[in-house]
This record gives C-alpha cells, structure tokens and sequence, in this order.
C-alpha cells in the first residue's frame, strides 16, 4: 500500500484536506491505479503510436447548415423574454462606455 506520507504530500499538492479514514482510503485507491500502471508497463507497448482516439474511422461530418424544424417559432421565444425587439432579445450593457 502506497505510504501515508506520500498521500498527504499528493494531499497538500492538491489543497484538499483528508481525515485518516480517508488517508487510508486513498492509499489503498492510489495503490491500486500504480499496480494498475505497472501491468500496462509490462505490456511492452514502448514501440507502439499512441492513439489519439479508440477507432480510427471517423464519422464523416455533417453539412453545416441550420435545421429550421428543430426551431421555434421566432415570436414565441422572444414573445418570452423579458425584454425584445421584433428580432432580438434587449440585454442591459455590460461594458461601461462612459
């Protein structure tokens, strides 16, 4: 099991404070993710590309055009804000120009 200290150093680093039942948790949880690594270590995969993704076909992109039937109804939206114009919602500025 990884050691105590090493877990409350891994602790400060990430400003988080743990009480002994977590310590303990911790370690073990620690523990188990570098036995984890020392398995794929022992893969041998020094000579292999990493992958940026798990499959190498990609799905092929779609057109880049809106969908108007998955839209509502201009009115009805702006019909909701608590400000609009006939196009647009009314926001209050949030640059002061002065």
């Amino acid at each position: 099991m990884m050691n105590p200290r090493d877990v409350e150093h891994i602790a400060l680093l990430a400003r988080i404070a743990l009480t002994e039942a977590e310590r303990d948790r911790m370690g073990r949880e620690l523990s188990a993710i570098l036995e984890y690594v020392k398995t794929l270590d022992a893969l041998g995969l020094e000579n292999e590309m990493p992958l940026s993704h798990v499959h190498e076909d990609f799905a092929p992109p779609r057109p880049d055009a809106p969908r108007l039937e998955a839209c509502l109804p201009r009115a009805e939206v702006l019909a909701q804000a608590p400000e609009a114009d006939e196009t647009s919602f009314l926001v209050p500025p949030v640059v002061d120009t002065r």
